[in-house]
């Protein structure tokens, strides 16, 4: 069971060497939620070496659960299924997820039902955990 005081980020992210946010988003026709360019300024002295192409959904906030928000994006993407996995042959595919917890047990309850729609899309999840302050 999550805690209450657990939040979720879930976005779909594609990332590459070779690839064109705006071709990725000309082809998705939907408006990304963060893009960056191979070559792009990092810092002062260095660029980032791949592209990438995300997109959060309408609701680009947090969730309280990530089974509400891998649902969410799910059900936004699902008619781009057949792209994305074309993508994934080509880029880095993966539904990134962040995990913002105050204390040190607990985690994400996944139902049966979403892991088999989590299969169905061919999409590595990748959830990184992070640990905030009670005062966050």
């Amino acid at each position: 069971m999550p805690h209450t005081a657990d939040r979720y980020t879930v976005e779909l992210r594609i990332s590459g060497m070779e690839l064109s946010p705006s071709e990725i988003t000309k082809a998705m026709d939907i408006q990304p939620t963060h893009v960056r360019s191979k070559g792009e300024r990092r810092g002062a002295s260095s660029t980032f070496e791949s592209g990438v192409w995300s997109y959060a959904g309408t609701h680009a906030d947090e969730w309280p659960s990530l089974e509400a928000g891998l649902v969410s994006l799910m059900e936004i993407l699902r008619p781009k299924k057949a792209l994305i996995a074309s993508y994934a042959e080509r880029f880095d595919v993966c539904w990134w997820c962040g995990h913002f917890q105050q204390s040190f047990d607990g985690g994400p309850t996944l139902s049966p039902a979403l892991l088999g729609d989590l299969a169905d899309f061919g999409v590595a999840v990748v959830l990184s955990n992070y640990h905030v302050g009670a005062e966050s």
